[in-house]
């Protein structure tokens, strides 16, 4: 499968990712990515049968609530095999950050 669209979270959503909902008073939650950046271009992909790269470089780090919150999500909503199907992770600054998500998508926590 071919790669046609990226989100690189610095720049297409912040530089710092904060908590897992909106109620939580943070301006940039797990929640607020899920459902104005991620759930689109990835419904997208999967209806057009293509790769979305997500670029995991340039934030000062992902919190578990974030990961969990949108991510985490995305996969009890979509399942993880569809989700592991049409995202291809990018990370050169840290690759743990590549295996924290993927590993959130395989066993998700329900909140």
């Amino acid at each position: 499968m071919e790669i046609k669209d990226t989100i690189v979270v610095a720049k297409d959503f912040t530089p710092t990712p904060g908590a897992r909902y909106d109620s939580d008073g943070t301006k940039f939650s797990g929640e607020t990515f899920l459902k104005s950046v991620l759930e689109p271009k990835f419904t997208k992909a999967v209806e057009n049968n293509y790769l979305l790269k997500i670029v995991l470089d340039g934030v000062m780090g992902y919190p578990s609530s974030f990961v969990s919150g949108s991510f985490g999500k995305l996969s009890l909503e979509k399942t993880a095999d569809k989700v592991l199907k049409h995202i291809v992770f990018e990370s050169d600054d840290n690759p743990m950050r590549k295996e924290k998500i993927i590993f959130e998508i395989r066993h998700p926590k329900k909140k």
